[in-house]
């Protein structure tokens, strides 16, 4: 049974749902299209729509994926002199990040938040990370911050429901891990939440070798961090505004479906068996004087369309998209409009890779610390113990879509006026760690090092002149 502490923590957390919850479940269904839009029974049917079916023209996957799509981890930098780099890639390959980040990506942009679970497997050998979706009532993972200390994680909580249909609860301390399973029944401290202790002990230790917490496991995405605790979805403003343009539509394809066409009349006869399509002819036997023939035209519907644009439009202005992402004109702007239209979107790119890059960095500080306290001293052909103060630097894709020509004579700029290390441009180049450690072995690499570190010393030899002090060749001149 939890004792007080575990039932304060336990009953804290029954307390904590609120509106962010359904805001999640929300958004994910805005995103896949689910939104419950109210049509007539004619008017699913002139759609050809089967029972259940929605009618929407959904625009939230091209805000949420336009975003996400500028957001890719390329590496890490932890130095010049350090050896880890190559060993963090490994970890990343192995995990497969490259398809993972994109899911921890546009679940954060999408709902506000996601997280990252960072465990050890002992099967492989190596820290392992998982994604994990933000809780929506049902399921999920939840950072619990303390009210005193805006910012301080207290503890984390996982809640899901094993394959035997068991409602489970973990919860993430930085110096334990304690599990626990709903309850049929019984004194459980009101809150309904058991200890756990089927697959082991109730409650982990989750200390390094030296008796120091390893830190709470659980990485915070926050999509548009403001200082709060919590991060803020692309689609927080964009809901009203797809329900208004889902509404626009439907008006345009009713007012098409009754009045945009033409209604032939006759008077004088009967029409019936006349049938009106391409080719045909309307005809009678009756003389001119005694029949008229004619139709009323159909109604403009450009202002309804335009009205509809005007929502589309809007979208791509709120969220900072461009608008040629969603063509409404249908002419592709040339290369530097393009490149104006997206300064919005790359300024928030670059923006979201500052705040998901310290993300990452947590995971790895967290995966290094775990490596040291389980594999470095197990593990024959591994890196040994790692240095947990080597500061360790997201490297990310460019958000600006460039062309290699300019990159290439931007990266020759900071070479040879800001002497960059080579290993640092050919990493913002887009060249992976491992092809970095390549190029490091090779004999150019390596002469070209030898070379530089000659001139170093010969430079620190040379005798420095003192103020004042002329060259001997300069007296030889003036003499």
């Amino acid at each position: 049974m939890p004792d007080a502490e575990q039932r304060n923590d336990l009953e804290t957390l029954q307390n904590d749902a609120g509106d962010r919850e359904d805001w999640y479940c929300a958004y994910r269904e805005y995103y896949v299209g689910e939104h419950d839009t109210q049509l007539t029974t004619r008017q699913m049917r002139y759609l050809q729509l089967k029972h259940g079916e929605e009618f929407r023209a959904n625009y939230c996957p091209i805000v949420v994926d336009a975003l996400a799509e500028r957001l890719s981890v390329t590496g890490f930098d932890t130095g010049e002199e350090s050896d880890q780099n190559e060993t963090l890639w490994d970890w990343w390959k192995q995990n497969r990040m490259d398809h993972q980040q994109g899911i921890v990506h546009l679940s954060a942009v999408r709902d506000g938040d996601a997280y990252l679970m960072v465990s050890w497997d002992d099967e492989e050998g190596r820290p392992k990370f998982t994604f994990e979706p933000a809780y929506d009532g049902t399921e999920g993972v939840k950072c619990h911050y303390s009210r005193d200390r805006r910012g301080n994680v207290l503890l984390a909580s996982k809640r899901w429901e094993n394959d035997q249909g068991q409602k489970r609860l973990n919860l993430y301390y930085p110096d334990r891990i304690e599990k626990y399973a709903k309850s049929d029944g019984g004194e459980t401290g009101g809150s309904g939440w058991v200890e756990y202790q089927d697959d082991g002990e109730a409650v982990l230790t989750w200390n390094g070798a030296d008796g120091e917490p390893l830190g709470i496991p659980v990485i915070h995405f926050r999509n548009k961090a403001q200082g709060y605790n919590y991060g803020i979805s692309e689609l927080c403003d964009i809901v009203p505004l797809q329900n208004a343009l889902n509404k626009a539509i439907i008006d345009l394809v009713a007012a098409a479906d009754t009045t945009a066409f033409r209604i032939f009349w006759m008077v004088g006869d009967d029409p019936t068996g006349i049938e009106v399509q391409p080719g045909s002819w309307i005809y009678t036997k009756k003389p001119p004087s005694d029949v008229s023939v004619g139709y009323f035209a159909g109604e403009d519907l450009s202002r309804l369309i335009e009205f509809k644009d005007q929502f589309v439009m809007e979208i791509a202005r709120v969220s900072r998209t461009p608008i040629s992402y969603f063509q409404v004109s249908g002419h592709r702007p040339a290369e530097g409009t393009l490149k104006q239209e997206e300064m919005g979107l790359v300024a928030k790119a670059e923006n979201r890779q500052i705040g998901m890059g310290n993300a990452w960095e947590d995971a790895f500080r967290i995966a290094r610390r775990l490596w040291n306290v389980y594999g470095a001293t197990e593990s024959q052909d591994g890196p040994g113990m790692l240095d947990e103060e080597q500061d360790i630097e997201t490297v990310w894709k460019e958000a600006q879509t460039r062309n290699e020509l300019a990159q290439m004579e931007e990266l020759k700029v900071k070479r040879e006026a800001l002497r960059i290390p080579l290993e640092t441009l050919w990493l913002e180049a887009g060249y992976s760690p491992e092809k970095v450690a390549e190029m490091r072995e090779t004999e150019e690499y390596k002469a070209q090092q030898a070379q530089r570190m000659m001139l170093m010393e010969m430079a620190e030899a040379r005798p420095q002149q003192q103020p004042g002090q002329e060259r001997p060749e300069q007296e030889e001149a003036e003499a």
